[in-house]
């Protein structure tokens, strides 16, 4: 049975989880993303933001560590320091759990995400901006 939000799990699925050490918690996630690949691993996301909101410290270092892989991705891109940085989706979208935790990353290379609800129509004046150039 998949559950959609910390909060779902039964309380005693949650004082289990609980009452392992932070490196033994941090295993069984671990363990988890070496047993499948990135696309089924993302129905977790829901369960490890409602803990980390919870206060629980593996899932806050959770996201930590979500966060600071984005703005790397985002720094080989080789932005230009005020250039703009539109970010959309689960993650980094408006109301996305990693937003503030990626501006904060991203701020110390003077960039501030703008967060959007669909990035299609800003990909695609790009192409028509790019297409006009010799």
């Amino acid at each position: 049975m998949a559950f959609t939000s910390w909060n779902a799990l039964p309380e005693e699925s949650r004082a289990w989880y609980q009452s392992y050490p932070a490196s033994v918690r941090f295993a069984l996630v671990d363990g988890a993303l070496a047993a499948s690949g990135p696309a089924s691993l993302a129905r977790y996301c829901p369960l490890v933001v409602g803990a980390a909101v919870d206060g629980d410290a593996v899932a806050g270092r959770i996201l930590d560590e979500a966060a600071d892989l984005l703005a790397e991705s985002a720094r080989a891109l080789r932005p230009r320091r005020g250039e703009p940085l539109v970010t959309a989706g689960g993650l980094l979208g408006r109301e996305g759990p990693l937003l503030e935790r990626f501006a904060g990353r991203v701020a110390r290379w003077g960039l501030v995400p703008h967060p959007v609800r669909d990035g299609v129509a800003g990909a695609v004046a790009l192409a028509r901006m790019l297409a006009r150039q010799p």
